[in-house]
């Protein structure tokens, strides 16, 4: 964050970040979202706190706003303002990937998948800027930790409406900072229920903390988009020109985002209006894919499976890491290049972990989430740079499975083997 910080303020790379730290090719939206943060700090320190509620802006920017408020005096309204919440958002991401990892399988998982998140280059990166990401990230993490958590252990009453709790509001907070992502909420919570009974079933053993916990996440979850309002995701996606073969799209994208309209349940429609709102966001971006391709019926759904499902796990494709980027130029793709090599290793090491712990209900769990995730995005997601950074908590994910696949795959000393090291180290 620092560094990144001093790098833009003292403009030694100005085609990347500006004089507050915020991203110019990797993280253009942070730039707008500064200034509202900026504006409704100004209202807090004045004391008018009306106008700070009413203020037209997402949910993430208004708690962006609270940091800038009690640090923007001292550092100033630009990245550092914001580090408080966002080193707090970073900190929450690395404890809840150990304890699901844990959960799922050990301390030893829990560490190693830990540190790869720790250290995962792009993701600090995108940390360090104002975007949602951030918030979205630790709160699908928090509910699927619930969820590992209700399928794993034998829960009581007590404990049951405490991890019901964790995840509900995980869920929440989902809404709030990211609604479009609501469907695959709800398909979380549903595919975590249909695998908490199956564990019963497995088990032969009915669960009432288990089965109250998940009832109360899943009830919930279907009833927070009409009991809490959506904040403002973003006025210029419904103010975006659509094409005149679809004269009532805009009036149709409205509906879609609010939560009575049970046209969500149309996934086919729900997928084509999404999709065609990122062709129409993104249509200049240097990194777009199938731009060309909209999803108009069922049918066209399922035959762009296949490619949905190499666009959400394998984008960008090596053809994409040795071009110059229109935004990132070279250096950035071949920083995003490198990492997409180690996560195909990754994903990999995960496929190892499936074959290997197929009985383990957890293991299908996680693995259920990450790939329903990450072909969602590629559905939808047209723009590779927007895909990289929205499939990160989903890629957490398959860290997690991909570590205990590494370890797995790793020669194991003997036990005379560790007993000679231990008493070498005494000496």
């Amino acid at each position: 964050m620092l560094a990144a910080f001093v790098i833009g303020r003292a403009q030694l790379a100005p085609q990347t970040l500006d004089r507050n730290g915020i991203g110019l090719s990797f993280a253009i939206d942070a730039r707008s979202y500064r200034i509202e943060a900026e504006d409704m700090a100004r209202l807090i320190r004045q004391a008018r706190a009306r106008d700070w509620a009413a203020y037209n802006a997402s949910f993430h920017v208004k708690l962006y706003s609270l940091s800038f408020a009690a640090a923007g005096g001292l550092v100033g309204e630009n990245i550092l303002a914001a580090e408080p919440l966002n080193l707090l958002y970073y900190l929450l991401m690395l404890a809840l990937t150990y304890a699901i990892a844990s959960e799922a399988f050990d301390q030893k998982v829990g560490l190693l998948a830990a540190g790869v998140v720790a250290l995962w280059p792009s993701l600090l990166l995108h940390t360090t800027q104002l975007l949602r990401d951030a918030l979205f990230i630790p709160s699908m993490l928090l509910l699927t930790l619930a969820l590992v958590l209700i399928v794993n252990r034998n829960l009581s009453l007590k404990h049951g409406l405490v991890v019901a709790a964790a995840g509900s509001f995980g869920a929440l907070i989902v809404w709030l900072c990211r609604g479009d992502s609501w469907e695959l909420v709800l398909l979380t919570s549903m595919f975590g229920a249909a695998i908490c009974g199956l564990a019963q079933v497995k088990n032969r053993r009915f669960l009432m903390g288990n089965t109250l916990a998940i009832a109360l996440i899943l009830a919930l979850t279907a009833c927070i988009p009409r009991l809490v309002p959506a904040y403002r995701q973003s006025n210029t996606l419904l103010a975006l020109p659509i094409k005149e073969a679809e004269p009532n799209a805009n009036a149709a994208l409205r509906r879609e985002n609010t939560p009575q309209s049970s046209s969500r349940w149309d996934v086919s429609r729900r997928l084509r209006l999404l999709r065609h709102r990122f062709i129409v966001l993104y249509p200049l971006a240097g990194s777009n894919l199938d731009t060309d391709v909209e999803l108009r019926d069922t049918m066209a759904v399922v035959r762009y499976w296949p490619r949905a499902v190499l666009i959400g796990f394998f984008a960008p494709f090596p053809n994409m890491w040795f071009v110059h980027g229109a935004q990132v130029g070279l250096a950035g793709r071949l920083i995003a290049g490198a990492e997409m090599l180690l996560l195909y290793a990754v994903i990999a090491l995960a496929g190892v972990t499936l074959v290997k712990q197929r009985r383990f209900l957890s293991v299908w769990l996680l693995w259920g989430i990450a790939a329903a995730g990450c072909i969602a995005l590629g559905y939808v997601v047209v723009n590779i740079s927007t895909l990289y950074r929205m499939r990160y908590a989903y890629f957490i994910l398959i860290i997690i499975l991909g570590m205990k696949g590494l370890l797995s795959v790793m020669p194991r000393r003997s036990e005379r083997q560790v007993e000679l090291l231990e008493s070498e180290a005494l000496e």
